[in-house]
């Protein structure tokens, strides 16, 4: 992982550039003033030009800085190695950057070239602990952002295999999920041929026909319409009402605004599994099982009501349950799952989640 290109982008160049023609305005206008009135006066133009080659060299140092930055990032190097070449590249930037500005002066000041050294020691001796406190800085700042960089990018590298983490756990947790269900839904089947109730057994292979097809449709989907998995639902139970038809009074009311809000795949399914197999227990017969579902501003809510038996704590039946629970859990940093009895034998079973938040 790289912590920055090695190539610089032009957004880059533009705000170096920007920068330090900024500065050497500023350098200019300084200077000019105060030899305005003194026998070194210039005009501002002439003042620009002279003093251009000491800051718009800056313009390719930096350059450089960044450069050697980056590419120190991008490469395994130990941290010796990599001081090493920050010293290397420094002494050659500036030695670049004082040979340079050391003929530039020579051509601007119409001198001769036979000067060139002793010039060149005149810049070291005089400009050379500014240059380098000036290059420290532009190393400092090409380091820093360096270090932003490769944080970000870890961050987001961490955040994506987070995701992909949960969508496996996810997938893992759905594939129990099906097992389960079909395999409660075949032994409801069974159940009927034994009972030599063929036609009704055909019926349910044909709502089941109809389920898988869902099942498969929706296998790559992470959320599913409301109104889509109340009328899986429904397949569901009318298979089991097909087995428990003196057992189980549904009955199911879905706002209007809710139908076409997406929820999480077979998110309600086990919840409402766990409630026909708490009434088709009983012995007692129109034992209700009703599910409201509505919204309230930026909240989706499920409640569910069925009978149990007086002495059932209704911990929950296998993997459903607690495979709903996890899945909320790994979705949702914040939601109500609440497991409450009421009078007469009912439980309540209320599922609170946000609406329009963004989960795995």
């Amino acid at each position: 992982m790289s912590a920055m290109k090695p190539h610089l982008g032009r957004y880059f160049w533009l705000i170096n550039i920007a920068f330090w023609i900024a500065v050497l305005g500023l350098f200019v206008h300084i200077q000019y003033g105060a030899a305005e009135g003194t026998e070194y006066e210039l005009t501002w133009l002439n003042t620009w030009v002279l003093m251009s080659p000491w800051f718009l060299s800056w313009i390719v140092v930096t350059g450089g800085v960044f450069h050697s930055v980056a590419h120190t990032a991008s490469v395994a190097r130990s941290t010796i190695r990599k001081v090493t070449y920050q010293v290397l590249t420094m002494a050659g930037l500036l030695s670049m950057y004082w040979a340079f500005c050391s003929a530039m002066r020579i051509v601007l000041r119409d001198d001769s070239f036979a000067d060139y050294i002793n010039v060149f020691i005149f810049i070291l001796q005089n400009s050379s602990q500014l240059d380098i406190a000036i290059y420290l800085g532009i190393l400092a700042c090409a380091l820093g952002l360096s270090f932003y960089h490769q944080s970000m990018e870890r961050n987001i590298e961490v955040k994506h295999l987070q995701n992909q983490l949960i969508q496996e756990q996810l997938k893992a947790l759905r594939s129990q999920l099906n097992p389960h269900f079909l395999f409660n839904t075949l032994n409801t089947i069974a159940s009927l041929v034994r009972l030599k109730r063929e036609k009704d057994a055909v019926s349910a292979l044909a709502e089941l026909s109809m389920m898988l097809r869902k099942i498969l449709e929706n296998k790559n989907d992470s959320d599913i319409r409301i109104k889509d998995e109340i009328s899986f639902i429904n397949s569901y139970l009318t298979i089991q009402k097909m087995r428990f038809s003196d057992k189980l009074e549904t009955h199911i009311s879905v706002a209007a605004n809710c139908l076409d809000l997406e929820i999480p795949n077979m998110l309600l399914q086990p919840l409402v599994e766990n409630a026909v197999q708490h009434g088709s227990q009983l012995e007692s017969n129109q034992n209700p099982l009703s599910l409201n579902i509505s919204r309230d501003e930026n909240e989706l809510t499920f409640t569910m009501v069925n009978k149990v038996a007086q002495n059932d704590h209704h911990d929950g039946f296998g993997i459903g349950l607690s495979n709903t629970r996890e899945r909320l859990t790994r979705l949702y940093s914040s939601f109500r799952l609440e497991l409450r009895p009421l009078k007469e034998g009912l439980f309540e079973t209320v599922l609170a989640i946000p609406i329009g938040v963004h989960h795995a």
